[in-house]
């Protein structure tokens, strides 16, 4: 079958006698789909559902590489098995909603929430009675990111904060939302740091790279009034020692304005991939 790959396992006769024990001409079909389905449960993300914040439909239908931008992050969800997603978007994101109504999106279980554009946290709250009672990723729309889900889970769970952020290296750190950490824990966060000498000491070349792992109590930090994450949450969780970081080891955009659109389609050529990023 396409959708198959075949290998060869060399396993001890008790654990083919559990897998066969297991098979029940309904649920599990025979070996191989046993075999199959308790691999998927062991590999399993700590998470199962996500929320993506998107605030102009138009990106995130912009193609780069032959996908949009939402399809390549919702390949990287599926991957990790991750197929509930909750989409925080404008109320007339029709453009959007209608694309996401494709065939190839059936696997997805797709819940809407409208973002009022009255910032990050405030857009997250409205998500909250969505959400089940369990761990959940948080990205940001116009980011492009090659992360290995699984491995950032295990982080976030093995750390035991609150939240986990994922965070990379630029050469010009000042547009973003940078952050100091030490030994993985955030001890510091700027967002947008100004030009002066009391900011420029307080640079690192690490930033916020717009994906979050939260536990649900992340909504003991928001309520109804609360705007940002980044200037009214983070601070918070960095104070109750609660936030910790993950190094992105991978390729990371962020495509909110044109000249980094740009730079992300540029990226599509093989000979600008073979440069260092």
């Amino acid at each position: 079958m396409k959708d198959r790959v075949r290998i060869s396992l060399t396993l001890r006769p008790e654990i083919v006698a559990l897998l066969d024990s297991k098979v029940d001409g309904t649920k599990i079909r025979n070996r191989s789909h046993a075999v199959e389905t308790y691999l998927r449960q062991a590999l399993a993300a700590k998470a199962g559902q996500a929320v993506i914040l998107i605030g102009d439909e138009n990106k995130v239908l912009t193609d780069i590489c032959g996908e949009t931008v939402i399809e390549k992050t919702l390949n990287m969800l599926k991957k990790a098995g991750i197929k509930r997603i909750i989409l925080c978007c404008k109320k007339s994101a029709n453009q959007l909603r209608e694309f996401l109504s494709k065939k190839i999106f059936a696997d997805f279980d797709f819940i809407y929430t409208e973002n009022e554009g009255n910032g990050t946290a405030a857009a997250l709250y409205k998500c909250k009675s969505k959400l089940n009672p369990e761990n959940f990723l948080l990205l940001y729309g116009d980011i492009l990111a090659e992360l290995d889900i699984y491995d950032f889970l295990d982080f976030h769970e093995s750390s035991h904060g609150v939240g986990t952020i994922v965070i990379t290296s630029v050469a010009d750190p000042k547009p973003w939302g940078v952050v100091k950490v030490k030994r993985n824990s955030v001890i510091e966060f700027h967002e947008k740091p100004k030009d002066n000498v009391e900011d420029r000491n307080r640079l690192t070349n690490l930033i916020h790279a717009g994906i979050y792992a939260f536990k649900p109590e992340i909504f003991g930090y928001i309520d109804s009034k609360t705007k940002s994450l980044e200037t009214d949450v983070m601070p918070k969780l960095i104070e109750d020692r609660q936030l910790y970081s993950y190094l992105l080891d991978g390729v990371w955009f962020n495509i909110s304005r044109e000249d980094l659109l740009h730079h992300a389609l540029k990226y599509c050529t093989p000979k600008y991939r073979s440069k260092k990023v």
